[in-house]
């Protein structure tokens, strides 16, 4: 059995943890590209990842 890492997206802005795909709630588009708003693993807040 393979298992791979997700891809990392940055961190928290309040607790400063890591964020990864797989916390990812809602994906998407700008003018600028693709964003982001994910479920913080540590402090449970909706977060854009930094």
């Amino acid at each position: 059995m393979s298992t791979t890492n997700p891809s990392s997206l940055g961190t928290c802005p309040f607790c400063h943890a890591a964020i990864t795909t797989i916390d990812v709630i809602l994906e998407y588009e700008t003018e600028t590209g693709p964003a982001v708003y994910a479920e913080c693993p540590e402090c449970r807040d909706v977060v854009n990842p930094e």
